[in-house]
């Protein structure tokens, strides 16, 4: 059993680091500004969450509500972000992307579909069960990683 758990746990430090790698690399996603990957990642989650405000975001993306106030700052400086008033609270104000702001989150929404069309074919061929499998895997990861944070 302990060999087993060492070759899985090796397999996958190698993967999260190849993954890793390819995370710190930042790319202009069609806009002339280059996005770093919390960057782009936070156009990402403004995009998918419209209205939402700091504080939403930083429990969605789970982190600080300042680490959100940062890269909304740094998005804002490029022209990728602008804060409005809340419509339902004056007091507050929202992040919202921009034109370019959009063409950044459709040209990431584009890169994803081409980087991960392989892992959207290798899960379409698994079972119900090795999907069940691998979820309950990964939740279990999930756990173990929130209790050492």
């Amino acid at each position: 059993m302990k060999k087993r758990v060492i070759k899985l746990s090796r397999m996958l430090l190698r993967v999260f680091n190849k993954f890793a790698q390819n995370e710190k690399k930042p790319r202009r996603f069609g806009v002339d500004e280059l996005l770093h990957p919390s960057e782009i990642h936070m156009v990402m989650l403004i995009g998918d969450n419209p209205g939402g405000h700091g504080a939403e975001l930083a429990r969605i993306a789970g982190v600080t509500r300042g680490a959100v106030s940062q890269i909304i700052a740094k998005l804002e400086k490029k022209g990728i972000v602008e804060k409005i008033d809340d419509p339902e609270n004056s007091l507050k104000k929202v992040p919202i992307l921009t034109n370019k702001g959009k063409v950044a989150y459709y040209a990431h929404e584009q890169f994803h579909e081409e980087m991960d069309k392989d892992l959207y074919d290798y899960v379409a061929r698994l079972t119900e069960e090795q999907v069940a499998v691998i979820e309950n895997f990964l939740r279990g990861l999930e756990k173990m990683a929130d209790r050492h944070r």
